[in-house]
Order: structure tokens, then sequence, then C-alpha cells
């Protein structure tokens, strides 16, 4: 996870391994250091549901994410765009009630989502790889939403919370 509070912008694509080659390939070329390193994947869900991420770790800044679904493949009309900015924070609990509390209005799972929020998100019983995780959704101007989140770091391939985090620390370097 790169130092700061925003950690990653991720991108809904229909084709997550052509998405991957070409960023591999610009990468390579534009901060080579981030290209050197295999991206992290992440599964999730089933059937129309099941999704693919693959996050370029970059401990020194801005990592980029991509997600892709069974649905988005399957949807004629569906373009590739960003969905969100992530934010870092381990006191997640305070800035939900300090965003909602300005008037913002909180999305619990996705950008999409009618319902509006009343705690943060869990993944417990959701994302088994990542059980651990909690965030929330600000769905902002424009169709992007900011993500908050606990922070999480890279560990041979896998996921992995983050004890005692602080913004001024540096991770992503662990696996």
């Amino acid at each position: 996870m790169p130092r700061g509070m925003q950690t990653h912008i991720n991108f809904y694509v229909k084709d997550l391994d052509d998405t991957v080659e070409k960023w591999t390939k610009l990468l390579s070329i534009l901060d080579p250091e981030i290209a050197k390193r295999k991206p992290v994947y992440l599964a999730s869900g089933e059937g129309d549901n099941a999704t693919r991420t693959a996050t370029f770790v970059n401990p020194n800044g801005l990592e980029f994410q991509f997600t892709s679904s069974v649905a988005f493949a399957k949807d004629p009309n569906f373009v590739d765009h960003v969905d969100h900015i992530h934010f870092a924070t381990v006191d997640i609990e305070e800035k939900f009630e300090a965003i909602k509390a300005a008037g913002f209005r909180i999305n619990p799972f996705s950008l999409n989502d009618a319902n509006e929020a009343t705690g943060v998100t869990s993944a417990e019983g959701v994302m088994p790889e990542v059980e651990w995780q909690k965030w929330f959704l600000v769905p902002m101007p424009g169709p992007v939403a900011v993500e908050v989140a606990l922070p999480y770091q890279p560990v041979n391939g896998e996921w992995k919370p983050i004890e005692n985090w602080s913004p001024d620390e540096r991770y992503g370097l662990n696996g």
C-alpha cells in the first residue's frame, strides 16, 4: 500500500486479461518497477456476479486496480470506466459517521445500490479471502465513488490487513 490515504484507483473493465497485458506493457515503459511485480489477483462471487480483480502494487504512489465480471463480459453495451478511488483509514467507523454527518449519501456495496448504508460494510461471509476487510462507498459527481476501507497490503500474492497503520508509512513490498 502506498504512502498516504489515497491508495488506488479502480477501473471496471470488460476483459481483465487484455487490460493487465496492456497496462503491464505501458507500465514497463512509464514505471518499470511496478511492471516487474505480478499483479495481486482476487476472485469472488458466483455466476453472473463472479468477479476478478488485478492490482498493480505501487508502494511509492497510486496503485492501479482493474475489476472484471461475467456480467460485464456478457453486456454488449458495457464500456470500461473508472469505478472508484480508494482511501485507507484505520478509524473507519469514525470516518463513516463524519461523512454521513456532512450530508453525503453512503452506499453499502456498490455505486448502483439504491439503499443507503446504515453502517460500515463487512466482507465477512461475502468475500472469504478478505473477511477482515471493511469499507463503504461515497457516490460523487459523475459515475465514480470514493471507497473508504481498512488498509491492506500484498503478502505472497494475497491481501492481508495492516495492523497499526499510519498514512506516513509505506507498504507494499512484503511478500
